[in-house]
């Protein structure tokens, strides 16, 4: 914030989680985003810098049109599920406060991704340990799920998988697991990839894009999550050609400017989105 003459605002949600304004608390729409990470790994460098992208292309045309409200969750295994779903409902409850649903869209990556699938099955089915949101009827404008991890599955026998040149491997993917879960049971708000199309089709939100990168580990199960969803609802899919895991936010962290395919489509998808909310 100091890079870009900007001051910090940071809220405390309460219960150890903070949210983190990127642009003016007043803006039209806010886009809350759940950083990735493992649920294990803070966000880094490289978020802030693709927020900064994102605004910038969004407020050009309609200045002060959007927002970024950035979660920072309990990380684990210093607290576990569901946690850090709780913690991302509370923080939509929070936006809420100040803006109407079709004014706010939510996004997440890998992990951060999870959490935006297990937002928006808390809305349609409500957790049984989190209080309830009551949208009265209405719907969340858009939701962006960045490589989302929606199957907590480390082994792939039954897949053919290639995951050279990608950062995420079955490897970290078992412990972030482990430590994300500890003793709880699995179930379709931490593996959104089991749910059966009827829980997505009730989704209250208008608009929804996934995007995964054309190498990635997870395009298998990321293709299969969305065919499911498509039997019930309308979903847009953007792959990237030959982009790694979160390839719009990896690739600014590493110092590597080239825009992406899939952080143009973010782009596209968010300026249509704040278009029709006019």
């Amino acid at each position: 914030m100091a890079k870009t003459k900007q001051p910090p605002r940071t809220v405390s949600l309460g219960s150890g989680a903070y949210g983190h304004w990127i642009g003016s608390p007043g803006a039209s729409h806010v886009l809350i985003w759940y950083h990735g990470g493992g649920f294990a790994l803070p966000a880094n460098r490289g978020y802030f810098k693709f927020f900064a992208r994102l605004l910038a292309d969004a407020n050009k045309s309609q200045p002060n049109s959007l927002s970024v409200f950035c979660l920072s969750y309990t990380l684990a295994p210093h607290a576990q599920y569901p946690t850090q779903l709780r913690q991302a409902v509370d923080c939509l409850r929070h936006v809420l406060e100040t803006h109407t649903p079709e004014k706010v869209l939510l996004g997440g990556d890998s992990a951060g991704g999870n959490l935006v699938g297990g937002v928006l099955s808390h809305l349609a089915h409500t957790h049984p340990e989190i209080k309830p949101i009551n949208l009265s009827g209405a719907q969340i404008k858009g939701a962006i799920m960045l490589s989302p991890w929606t199957s907590l599955d480390s082994e792939f026998p039954d897949q053919d998988i290639d995951s050279r040149g990608d950062i995420v491997t079955e490897y970290v993917a078992g412990p972030w697991a482990g430590g994300y879960l500890g003793s709880a049971a699995r179930d379709y708000y931490t593996d959104l990839s089991r749910a059966p199309t009827e829980w997505y089709a009730s989704f209250p939100v208008e608009r929804m894009l996934v995007c995964a990168g054309g190498t990635e580990i997870m395009l298998p199960l990321l293709e299969d999550l969305v065919g499911k969803m498509k039997a019930g609802r309308k979903v847009e899919f953007v792959v990237g050609e030959r982009e790694c895991h979160v390839a719009p936010v990896y690739h600014l962290y590493v110092g590597e400017g080239t825009e992406t395919e899939q952080g143009k489509e973010v782009k596209v998808f968010l300026r249509e989105c704040i278009g029709k909310a006019q």
